[in-house]
């Protein structure tokens, strides 16, 4: 009886060890769509399609213009997006341009976006450091300001001596923040009221 009693047991086992597996799988399976269902909701398969696609394009473009990665993605990603809207227009008579739109800028927004940071950084510190030499508050910032536009564009002017012509942008570019410092200055002494110092504001 021990015998038959021990072999059911084996069976029960067996059959339980099987279920835990089979569950084990049918749970990995949820988790597995899961994951795949989270994922296209935060990356659709319409981005996911024109991004293969452009990295296959990128790699030819890549091959006849190796130091251009970045542009030549670009291109790829809006030339693809070109295709897609012209056959989507043989095929139907509706074009979904949003949705094409949102695909293209779903690759190339995070492409660019250091790019275009650094871009809105520069530009905002050109207006701020233009508008601190045109309109100073102080007297005195205004001096140092203008005293080192002045040594910056001497500097240059010196280093750039035997080549003028090949740097002449940047000489310009010193020239023209000189000019701002001067026109700040001047804007203190047109002025009316008292021209603020350092030691005024101190005392």
């Amino acid at each position: 009886m021990s015998a038959i009693t021990d072999f059911f047991q084996k069976i029960q086992n067996q059959i339980i060890e099987i279920q835990t597996t089979i569950n084990q799988i049918k749970t990995s399976w949820e988790n597995f769509q899961k994951f795949w269902d989270l994922f296209f909701t935060l990356v659709p398969w319409e981005v996911l399609l024109l991004l293969i696609f452009s990295v296959i394009l990128l790699s030819i473009f890549n091959s006849v213009s190796p130091k251009t990665p970045k542009a030549n993605l670009t291109v790829s990603v809006l030339l693809l997006s070109a295709l897609w809207i012209y056959f989507w227009g043989l095929f139907s008579q509706e074009i979904s341009y949003g949705k094409v739109i949102f695909a293209s800028l779903y690759i190339l927004f995070p492409l660019h976006a250091i790019g275009l940071g650094q871009w809105v950084y520069g530009w905002g510190k050109q207006i701020y450091w233009k508008k601190r030499r045109i309109a100073p508050v102080l007297w005195d910032s205004a001096l140092h300001q203008l005293s080192l536009d002045y040594h910056q564009l001497v500097g240059k002017a010196h280093l750039y001596h035997d080549k003028i012509q090949e740097n002449r942008g940047s000489l310009l570019e010193e020239l023209d923040r000189l000019d701002q410092s001067i026109k700040g200055i001047r804007s203190l002494l047109l002025q009316e009221k008292p021209i603020p110092n350092k030691n005024s504001e101190e005392s």
